[in-house]
């Protein structure tokens, strides 16, 4: 079985996105004190991932997801 994958965006892209909609949607304060908060803590991107996909493939979690969106 072939898993059909999209390609990953450009992560200078998506991150400017994500911002501009942030913004757009809550103002450049609140936009600006969420960065910060988020932005200085430490986070071991490892550990939570682990945590939520434990040792699932990619394609396992495709096939997961794919199921979940028939169902909605």
């Amino acid at each position: 079985m072939t898993v059909k994958t999209e390609s990953l965006p450009d992560i200078k892209i998506l991150k400017s996105e994500v911002v501009e909609t942030i913004a757009k949607n809550l103002g450049v304060t609140k936009t600006a004190f969420f960065l910060r908060e988020t932005m200085s803590q430490k986070t071991d991107y490892l550990k939570i991932k682990e945590g939520l996909f434990g040792k699932k493939t990619a394609a396992q979690l495709y096939r997961e997801i794919s199921e979940w969106k028939k169902k909605i």
